[in-house]
């Protein structure tokens, strides 16, 4: 199926259905907004049990209509709609808005093979649906709506468009953006996504010349290559997507799950993938609203380094104190900013925020603006003011109208402004009428709000997921041979500590010179051979935790002791049951930082790479950082900076800095391997991964590999 061509046919229909129209359902509200926008096409109503219905003829089915479907409005329950989805595919129909629930949305069998048939139906007949379980969609250059909301405001084309996985947030945040004088060009409630999927709309609308931002609110994510393939393509032709997502607590996950019949993944994982792709997200649909009156109006900042303008005492000193919570610094102005500033308008102290102290004419407020916008320490430059409203205030009018001519000329083009009220304000018809005469400048609200829109905005996307690269000989038949043994399971399955090893060896994971072996004497003899002190584990893939368990000895001082931890290494796995592969004798290497790094499997996301504080510190303060598994070193660095743990590698209180280049390279390994093992490779857990002095490298004092069974038999 061209899901291009598919999706074309759903946006602009040559006429519409009405599939069990009745006064009892929704049918009437579709059916007046498509009167009301304004709907060039037949619009047909199908119930055998009514034969007028709002003044027009009512057809008794499918077969008895003067013209071949093409758009299916189906308002009748899950297995009825099926039926009629089929029948309508074979008379010429080419898309479809499937309301009904009852889908599998909670995991339930029969809904789940009621989904298993839609989904058959849709292949096969290559009809394109929106849904099920969804509230339709409206696309104004078509002034097509099968929203059934009463309150539904005309589209029109324009720079925003709006999907919603949720039915009844399509008509709030659907609202919301039309009361903030943002009209929609496109609105849809996507639903289960059985056939077309948020990816497939967003591919879609990357297309569309007079979109500049595409704002969706997502459960869960169902083809998480694609959705991002989609946002890089947005990108590419000068679009953002701006993503509102739950998946930040165990509870918001296990909603999701109820709600899509999706696993919602984690939220940092999310935002290391989204980042990457140029995906802006936050947090609250309020925000959504945010981003959109920005991004319809004005380019991403590169930064965070904002030059802020006020003639506000008060607000220089909130302002000051709320941005850096956000990370938002007011860097000081340059020597020759500072000078020009003073030389313009001497009665103002030069600062950053800049307090230029009441209302000034219009000449010299674009001077000291276009000062301030060259200013290298500032990435973008944002005015506190506040719309009039009423006529009368000349001024302040007079001072807007000619930042909008400024920014209509271009001056913005590489560097943003944005103005912003400290306060959120209802706008009355001339506040709103004001605004229409403005559209290049972006309006924001309430300083908190405003600061955490903006410190989502700088674009930190990367350059895509890895393409194919030739795999080293001797790492091709180490992962052939893990292959045919991951073909063997029926589930995750844990690799011993050697065996691990060996496998990040081979990426160059550097591990302490280390000596397996079985008895007692042996270990004597290999921890006098390594030099003492040494470390004594047991070599169990049935034990995850093996400090837990009493199977790691350390500071091992002689021969003696070396004997007796490896007799008790064979004493404590015969009482737990569980199998001794060897014992592991390895030389115990001091000074560094206990890290962590690894590979987690999202279930949304896929293979992630994660870094952070380790050892015993990892699950009391959880400080990890992810990325997507094609990272380069500059990628994993500035996941690094991002923990806290950051502080302690730079070299706290006076410690010597620690090895993050190391640190980033072993990330830039682990990725590599997630991406050649490929389905097979479950997680991977490096921990205590010692990061030494700055130059001497970082080692992997343990190390676990989980496999699982390849993608054809999971």
């Amino acid at each position: 199926m061209d899901k291009g061509k598919s999706i074309a046919a759903l946006f602009a229909p040559n006429n519409v259905v009405l599939v069990g129209a009745s006064d009892r359902n929704w049918a009437p509200r579709v059916f007046h907004n498509l009167q009301r926008f304004g709907y060039a096409g037949e619009i047909y109503l199908v119930n055998p049990n009514r034969s007028e219905l709002w003044g027009r003829r009512c057809y008794a089915s499918l077969a008895d209509l003067p013209a071949a479907p093409d758009h299916l409005a189906l308002f009748v329950p899950a297995d009825q709609s099926l039926d009629i989805l089929e029948d309508g595919a074979a008379r010429g129909a080419r898309s479809a808005t499937f309301f009904a629930a009852g889908f599998g949305e909670g995991g339930d069998a029969k809904g789940l093979a009621r989904a298993k048939r839609l989904k058959n139906i849709l292949d096969r007949t290559g009809i394109a649906a929106i849904g099920p379980n969804c509230m339709g969609l409206a696309v104004g250059r078509a002034k097509f709506s099968t929203i059934p909301d009463e309150h539904h405001a005309p589209l029109k084309p324009g720079p925003v468009a709006a999907i919603t996985q949720s039915g009844m947030l399509v008509q709030t945040v659907g609202r919301g953006l039309n009361d903030a004088g943002l009209p929609l060009a496109y609105l849809l409630s996507a639903g289960n996504q059985t056939g077309l999927t948020i990816a497939d709309y967003v591919s879609h609308l990357a297309d569309d010349d007079d979109l500049r931002v595409i704002v969706c609110y997502i459960e869960a994510v169902r083809d998480a290559p694609d959705f991002l393939a989609a946002a890089r393509k947005a990108k590419a032709n000068g679009k953002t997507v701006v993503v509102a997502k739950i998946g930040g607590s165990e509870e918001s996950r296990a909603a999701a799950l109820a709600h899509t019949g999706s696993l919602a993944g984690s939220l940092d994982v999310f935002d290391a993938f989204a980042r990457d792709a140029g995906i802006v997200r936050v947090d609250s649909l309020e925000d959504i609203v945010m981003a959109a009156e920005y991004l319809s109006r004005s380019q991403r900042p590169k930064g965070k380094r904002v030059g802020l303008m006020t003639n506000s005492g008060a607000l220089r000193s909130l302002t000051s104190e709320t941005a850096p919570h956000f990370g938002i610094s007011f860097p000081p102005f340059s020597e020759e900013t500072a000078a020009r500033l003073k030389e313009l308008h001497p009665e103002a102290e030069v600062s950053n925020p800049y307090d230029f102290k009441r209302t000034l004419p219009s000449d010299l407020y674009i001077k000291l603006i276009e000062t301030v916008h060259a200013d290298p320490n500032c990435d973008m430059v944002l005015l506190t003011e506040e719309l009039p409203r009423e006529a009368g205030i000349e001024r302040k009018v007079s001072n807007f109208r000619a930042i909008e001519k400024w920014l209509a000329e271009g001056h913005a083009r590489e560097k943003p402004l944005a103005v912003f009220s400290p306060i959120t304000l209802n706008e009355n018809h001339y506040m709103q009428q004001l605004r229409e005469e403005l559209p290049h400048i972006p309006w924001l609200h309430d300083i908190s709000k405003t600061f955490r829109t903006l410190a989502r905005l700088p674009d930190a996307s990367g350059n895509g997921s890895a393409g194919a690269s030739e795999i080293p000989a001797n790492r091709r038949a180490l992962i052939d041979k893990w292959r045919a043994h991951a073909r063997t399971l029926d589930k995750p399955v844990a690799l011993n500590e050697v065996d691990s090893k060996s496998i990040l060896a081979a990426y160059g994971v550097a591990s302490p010179a280390e000596i397996i072996v079985k008895t007692s004497e042996e270990a004597a003899a290999a921890a006098e051979k390594l030099g003492f002190p040494v470390v004594i584990k047991a070599v169990s893939a049935e034990i995850a935790h093996k400090s837990d368990a009493g199977l790691v000895k350390l500071g091992i001082a002689d021969a003696t002791q070396a004997r007796n931890a490896a007799d008790e290494m064979t004493s404590t796995c015969a009482r737990l049951g569980v199998r001794l592969e060897g014992i592991l004798v390895a030389q115990q290497v001091k000074g560094g930082i206990e890290m962590v790094a690894g590979i987690h499997r999202d279930p949304e996301m896929g293979p992630v790479v994660m870094a952070g504080l380790g050892g015993v510190w990892l699950e009391l303060f959880k400080d990890v950082a992810f990325a997507p598994p094609w990272l380069d070193r500059d990628a994993a660095l500035e996941a690094i900076a991002t923990t806290r743990a950051a502080t302690l590698l730079a070299g706290y209180r006076g410690a010597p800095a620690a090895d993050a280049a190391a640190l980033a390279d072993v990330m830039v390994s682990l990725g590599a391997l997630s991406r050649e093992f490929g389905d097979i490779m479950e997680s991977v857990d490096v921990n205590p991964l010692l990061v030494r002095e700055k130059g001497k490298g970082a080692v992997a004092l343990d190390g676990l590999v989980v496999l699982r069974p390849p993608a054809a038999n999971a």
